[in-house]
């Protein structure tokens, strides 16, 4: 560095102090006896265990309602099955709930959505269009 300049000398001393640091903190607090010192010097309040909760039987009922809802799903999953073979078995024979036993046909026309009740609003069907 120059003599003449001392903003220089600054310039450098806070540039060695800006390395310096972080690597000496980096290499002091990366030492396991000195992480395990500092954390037990700051730790203010040891919390008992609650005498009223027992992990194990907590877990262990958890357990049991998981068991339980498992089973309810398979018991559901098998009777949607059933009813979905009824289903089909009906449908193929014709007798549906709704046709009483007379086949529906399946050349139907689909029915027309509610904004065609809007009397052509947003649609112009050809009587409509002929006025």
């Amino acid at each position: 560095m120059v003599k003449g300049k001392k903003g220089l000398y600054l310039e450098a001393w806070k540039f060695s102090i800006y390395i310096s640091l972080p690597i000496i903190a980096s290499v002091y607090h990366s030492n396991p006896e000195t992480q395990k010192y500092w954390a037990d010097y700051w730790r203010f309040i040891t919390y008992p265990e609650n005498p009223n909760t027992n992990v194990k039987q907590k877990i262990q009922e958890l357990a049991k309602q998981k068991e339980e809802q498992r089973e309810q799903h398979v018991a559901y999953q098998q009777q949607l099955q059933a009813l979905q073979k009824s289903a089909e078995r009906s449908a193929k024979y014709g007798a549906g709930a709704i046709g009483g036993g007379v086949e529906a046909s399946t050349d139907e026309e689909p029915k027309s959505s509610w904004l065609r009740r809007l009397g052509g609003w947003f649609s112009r069907s050809s009587s409509h269009t002929e006025e």
